[in-house]
């Protein structure tokens, strides 16, 4: 059965992408999307999601007094809480919260992967858990991701990244050159190359060399299958 959610951001383009991402998933149904705390406060007093992506800064308050108001009465409720804001206080703020993970804008597409399936196997231990143990407990609070997340080097943005991998993952069988790719999001030759590389440092991606009826061979990437 798939994981119910609801969506507080205020940026249209995020709330989409997320939302987009969960429903290919297959795993996720959406129940609702607000971008103030006034949809989002409707949304919360009438249903229980199992997972809340929650906005700090919304255009008519703060998502962390939402989470103070509802918390009571949201306990089976986990809560992801996306940000652009990088202040200390506000993730000590969360953790009191109860807030269990913490996605800073632009969010990488590998790293919201790895919180939801982090999110996933807390709730299997505890459905299949006949009882609990200091195992269970180990389990269910440990924040160590199984594949870690990298720093991006110097050169690599986050939200341009992004789009270059959702090239490759809208057609997973494609072949394109650094020219193509550049042409599909709006960046040069040169730009995506310096992408696409690091993509296959990480093994995301494998390069071949595509020969042409003329001139030489050129070098093109495709999804690491």
């Amino acid at each position: 059965m798939p994981y119910s959610c609801v969506i507080v951001e205020d940026q249209p383009e995020v709330a989409q992408f997320l939302a987009q991402q969960l429903i290919a998933s297959g795993r996720y149904t959406i129940m609702g999307m607000a971008n103030d705390t006034r949809t989002a406060k409707a949304l919360l007093s009438a249903m229980q999601p199992d997972l809340l992506l929650m906005d700090v800064y919304l255009p008519d308050g703060n998502g962390l007094d939402i989470l103070r108001d509802f918390r009571d009465q949201m306990q089976k409720c986990e809560v992801f809480l996306l940000t652009a804001a990088k202040e200390v206080q506000v993730l000590e703020q969360a953790m009191k919260l109860g807030v269990t993970d913490f996605l800073v804008k632009p969010i990488l597409l590998p790293r919201l992967e790895q919180a939801l399936k982090n999110f996933e196997n807390r709730q299997q231990q505890l459905s299949h858990a006949p009882e609990l143990t200091q195992s269970v407990v180990d389990q269910f609070f440990s924040r160590q991701h199984s594949h870690s997340v990298q720093r991006l080097p110097k050169g690599v943005d986050g939200l341009t990244l992004q789009k270059i991998q959702e090239v490759f993952k809208s057609d997973p069988k494609a072949a394109l050159s650094a020219q193509q790719v550049g042409d599909k999001i709006g960046v040069s030759r040169s730009t995506a190359r310096r992408y696409l590389e690091y993509l296959l440092e990480t093994e995301d991606l494998i390069a071949e060399q595509i020969y042409g009826s003329v001139g030489r061979p050129e070098r093109c990437y495709r999804l690491k299958p």
